[in-house]
This record gives C-alpha cells, structure tokens and sequence, in this order.
C-alpha cells in the first residue's frame, strides 16, 4: 500500500550551490549523506558507473519535499518533470498510461487536469500536473528532477503492481540505512521515462 509521497530528487553537479538556490525559496536543511552507496541496479538509469553519491534532504512548510543529489559528473539535462509551488509538472509525448498508472498503481485521484496523491501524514500529499512534449527518459547522473519517490509498507507487492501497470527496468527490492534510518528501496521506470522510487522504513539490526 502507498503511504504518502516522500520527496521529488533532482540531480545537481554542486550540492552547496544547489541548497542556497532552494533556501531562498523557503527550504531548509534535513539532512546531509555522503559515500552513499549505489545499488548495481542504477547503473540502467545512468549514462555512466558511479558507485557513490551524495544526497541532501530539503524540506520547507508547503513545499514538495526534495532531495538533492550529486551523482559523479553530471551531463545533459532532465525535462521530464519539473518542480513548481502549486504542483509537480510531469511532460511526456502520451501520459495516458502514466495516469493510468498513477490512479490505479499508487492511489492518486484526478482533480481536473491535476492528479492529487492525498495522505493523512503532513507532508506526506502531492500534486501532479500531466503535460503533453516531447522529452527524453530521465538519467539520474543527468542535470533536474530524476524521481518521483513514495512511501511503501508493502513494497514488493506495490512494485508488480507497478510493472503490472506498465512500468518497467524493475531494481528488484534492496536494503539502504541512511544514519539512523534503514529502509528497503525499489526503483522502477514509469511509462514515458519518469523514475518512481518506492521506500519502506524498516527496523534497523543492532
């Protein structure tokens, strides 16, 4: 079952310089993680082999939660989603079936031209607004939004569902703890080239 949304990732060559960009429009620092290691699965994501990267959570009262990635050398540029205040804009030659995808896969609900994922955790709710271009699939070793994220309790079922659905180039579930944090992470392509990242908190091993 999907929880709620849990951040929008965009990729950036200059973590530093990225974070003072989005404190001005009201974000704050969550947390800082370096050496944080890439799972194999990534590599069909990316234009090249990086097994690090570091990440910075920003989160901000109204805002999308994000989080800011740095994955090695950054090239080209993502223009298939797009942060803006009111709603996540999502562009794609044909978003039928990812709004297919997104009411019948991960719980949204159509709202005029908008789709809303509502949760009952604050924060935890987000707006998708569905356009029509022509863009690539997204890189996560390329410039902007790389993924769209998503909390999970029940994530192995959640992702067939998912592949179900149409979605594709499926990581297969694996184990990441972020400080104090251990969750479980699948990743998976969208229709169209969006990523979709699904995250299930889980107990940590002493």
């Amino acid at each position: 079952m999907i929880l709620g949304f849990a951040h929008l990732a965009i990729n950036c060559d200059d973590l530093v310089r990225a974070e003072g960009e989005w404190l001005a429009l009201g974000y704050a620092r969550g947390a800082l993680f370096r050496g944080v290691p890439n799972h194999a699965s990534k590599r069909a994501y990316a234009g090249h082999d990086q097994p690090q990267h570091e990440l910075l959570l920003l989160n901000g009262p109204g805002l999308w939660p994000l989080e800011l990635t740095r994955h090695g050398s950054t090239s080209g540029d993502n223009r298939q989603l797009a942060w803006s205040l009111d709603a996540i804009r999502v562009r794609l030659a044909d978003s039928a079936p990812l709004r297919t995808l997104l009411l019948e896969g991960l719980g949204f609900r159509a709202t005029g031209d908008d789709v809303r994922l509502d949760s009952r955790l604050p924060g935890w709710s987000c707006r998708l607004r569905l356009e029509t271009g022509e863009t690539e699939p997204v890189r996560l070793d390329a410039a902007g939004p790389t993924c769209l994220a998503f909390y999970s309790n029940r994530i192995e079922e959640d992702a067939q569902r998912l592949l179900n659905l149409g979605a594709s180039d499926f990581s297969g579930v694996f184990d990441l703890t972020l400080g104090a944090r251990a969750m479980s992470i699948a990743l998976l392509r969208a229709p169209g080239g969006p990523l979709l990242e699904l995250i299930s908190p889980r107990t940590r091993t002493p």
